[in-house]
């Protein structure tokens, strides 16, 4: 019985994964600030030559050195050329492998084949993995998923056997993980798993291989964004106000998880929250509630494995080294995996308590099936916001209406849309927030030069040669205008 159960829920989850991302093969590219230029701008995926292998292989670009990654979109252009819908199919199918291979790891630990599906149905189509599967260029999230999935199954079994071609092979899909995706935390997860389900023991001799992938590739990631100046200071210029916005961002991310609501393509934070009363909240808070767990990690033996995976798999994402911006929902990609085995354990246990006499059973299940239910139609939903640059930054501005850069991107976007009109809203209102966002002036003037306003076309790109004095797009721009007026 066990087995056919098991076979439903397998089925169920691909049948529910594909359903919910299934509107994201309408969507097209989004190069403007999202990454899809890793794929539109790199001629070595054009052609499967020993060239451009070698190429892949050996070189980065945009800030990333993701090998993997960058293949599996050569084989995306082999069979689909740049129709983007090939592309966010492939990163569908890697979301059902991923969703299953979840729940193949989570099986062995729970009692029920109901609590293995709620946990890895969330994980599936939780709201915040919208971003991560339809945006084509994070192939990177979904991939490195799939592989690391598949290296925790791997040491799984060899805990069991210890058949020692499975340690090896751990190993080696782990080693080719980290090429799709910097994923570093592996090793302590294992040392977090060994520890609560194997008697309390913690081994380090044999998480060693695992340590020198991560550790090399960490290396990597961080000379290839200090390569090309994508290291940034800390969130409001020192170690202590870059913790109190780690802090709140961490929190921020544990709030979106259990209320998926009023989301954004990016988030924008101004400099004057840095001091927040809310982030020396959300400090104390993370501070005293991983005490408290840790202090009662045995009777709470879930809730301190879930909590730790959560805040390991979001360590390389939370900014203490600056790599990238401080929150997006993909962040939580693999975070999502602890908090949905501990709603659904969490379910199994209260459904199954004695105080409720074992009563809650049926209660328990409807909660669990009714919040999965919510978490679906909600990511289904949210599939249009991807659907191209225009789309996704009126989202980003809808949320974050006070930042410039929102309405310089929207602008921009617009921009390559032929858009002038909108475009020239966007940037006029980008100005008026910020008058020192030099590129804002620079399109500015573009925009009205094409409409023949070229009086206010001069006096933005001189505006804009004011803040990048001798750019040669600002000095050409220019050129052209004194020219068009003196025929």
């Amino acid at each position: 019985m066990k087995r056919s159960e098991d076979l439903i829920s397998l089925a169920c989850i691909a049948v529910l994964t594909v359903l919910v991302y299934l509107p994201t093969l309408r969507n097209g590219f989004l190069p403007l600030g999202f990454d899809d230029a890793l794929i539109l701008d790199t001629p070595a995926i054009r052609a499967l030559s020993w060239p451009n292998l070698r190429t892949i292989a050996t070189e980065h670009g945009h800030a990333l050195y993701v090998p993997l990654t960058t293949l599996s979109f050569a084989f995306d252009y082999h069979f689909w050329g740049l129709n983007a819908v090939g592309y966010h199919l492939t990163n569908v199918v890697l979301q059902v492998v991923a969703a299953l291979l979840v729940y193949a790891f989570v099986r062995p630990l729970v009692q029920s084949p109901l609590t293995a599906f709620v946990a890895a149905a969330i994980f599936a189509v939780h709201p915040l993995q919208m971003e991560a599967v339809a945006i084509a260029a994070q192939r990177k999230t979904v991939l490195s998923g799939v592989l690391f999935f598949l290296t925790l199954i791997l040491y799984q079994h060899w805990r069991r056997t210890r058949g020692w071609p499975w340690y090896v092979m751990s190993v080696m899909v782990y080693g080719a993980a980290v090429l799709a995706k910097p994923v570093m935390m592996l090793p302590v997860l294992l040392v977090l798993y060994d520890y609560v389900f194997d008697g309390g023991r913690v081994r380090v001799v044999e998480k060693l291989p695992y340590l020198v992938a991560a550790a090399g590739i960490g290396v990597v990631t961080v000379a290839v964004h200090a390569g090309v100046g994508a290291i940034q200071p800390p969130h409001g210029g020192s170690v202590w106000t870059n913790l109190l916005m780690v802090s709140r961002v961490t929190l921020e991310h544990v709030d979106a998880a259990f209320l998926p609501l009023n989301r954004a393509p990016l988030y924008y934070y101004p400099k004057a929250v840095v001091y927040a009363p809310l982030n020396f909240l959300a400090l104390g808070v993370i501070v005293l509630g991983c005490t408290y767990v840790a202090v009662h990690r045995r009777r709470y033996r879930w809730t301190f494995f879930c909590w730790g995976w959560f805040l390991l798999t979001l360590f390389p994402e939370s900014n203490l080294i600056q790599l990238a911006e401080l929150r997006a929902d993909r962040f939580l990609y693999l975070p999502l995996v602890g908090f949905g085995l501990w709603i659904a354990v969490g379910l199994e246990r209260f459904g199954a308590a004695s105080f409720a006499g074992g009563r809650w059973w049926a209660a328990t299940r409807l909660a669990g099936l009714t919040l999965l239910g919510a978490f679906a139609m909600i990511c289904y939903r949210s599939a249009g916001v991807w659907h191209d640059d225009v789309s996704a930054w009126t989202q980003v501005v809808e949320r974050h209406a006070w930042s410039a850069v929102a309405h310089d991107m929207l602008g921009r976007a617009y921009y390559t849309q032929d858009d002038s009109v909108s475009a020239a809203r966007e940037f006029a209102t980008a100005v008026r927030l910020s008058d020192g966002l030099a590129d804002a002036h620079l399109y500015l003037a573009r925009v009205s030069a094409e409409r023949g306003d070229r009086v206010q076309a001069q006096a933005e790109v001189h505006r804009f040669l004011e803040l990048a004095p001798g750019d040669a797009e600002g000095e050409a721009l220019l050129a052209a205008l004194v020219s068009a007026d003196g025929t």
